[in-house]
């Protein structure tokens, strides 16, 4: 009688055990889901915001009239060339991401993936903006056989402000990476 009452209490423990760690699961992939679907609305609308300023960028050039200057055209032309070979792909990853339709081990993938062209874009973006400031230096200095020492400390300071502006966005970004990732892999931990 003992052992058919304890075998009944195990078997409740156990059921119990299970719809308890269903739940957690559950929970633990609704937290994950939020996260990612708050990524990825964030990086949407930076992707518009984008393509606001590359437009008023252009409007600029017909407002100061300087629409016949190649420099403006070269940025604005790499801009959008970046834009679809750089940050598509990424686009395109979260969002499906965003879905969760996939598995745990195809979703463990993507974020991977993302974390890849993340860094590698953040590089070229750093690369291509470096190259600009360079640019913008040098063509200073050949228009004018001295740049007074207010145009140095403005661009110093223009650099500098960049640099922090850049240094924080990319930690900020990292951060939320690293956080979907756990999710993920926590949620891994749940299917094995």
């Amino acid at each position: 009688m003992e052992l058919e009452q304890l075998k009944q209490s195990w078997d409740r423990l156990s059921e119990q055990l299970e719809h308890n760690e269903i739940l957690h699961k559950q929970e633990l992939q609704m937290v994950a889901e939020n996260r990612v679907k708050s990524y990825w609305s964030r990086i949407r609308m930076n992707q518009y915001l984008g393509w606001i300023v590359l437009i008023c960028a252009i409007g600029i050039l017909f407002v100061q009239n300087i629409q016949n200057d190649p420099f403006g055209w070269i940025v604005i032309g790499s801009v959008v060339v970046m834009d679809i070979f750089l940050f598509s792909p990424m686009w395109r990853i979260i969002k499906r991401l965003a879905k969760f339709d996939a598995n745990i081990v195809e979703q463990e993938q993507m974020i991977l993936k993302f974390e890849r062209l993340f860094v590698r874009n953040n590089i070229v973006e750093a690369c291509f903006l470096a190259s600009i400031f360079a640019y913008v230096i040098i063509d200073a200095i050949n228009r004018h056989s001295a740049p007074s020492s207010e145009w140095w400390l403005w661009m110093i300071l223009t650099i500098i402000a960049s640099l922090i502006l850049g240094c924080w966005r990319y930690l900020q970004e990292k951060e939320h990476i690293a956080e979907i990732k756990q999710r993920i892999m926590a949620l891994k931990q749940f299917e094995e």
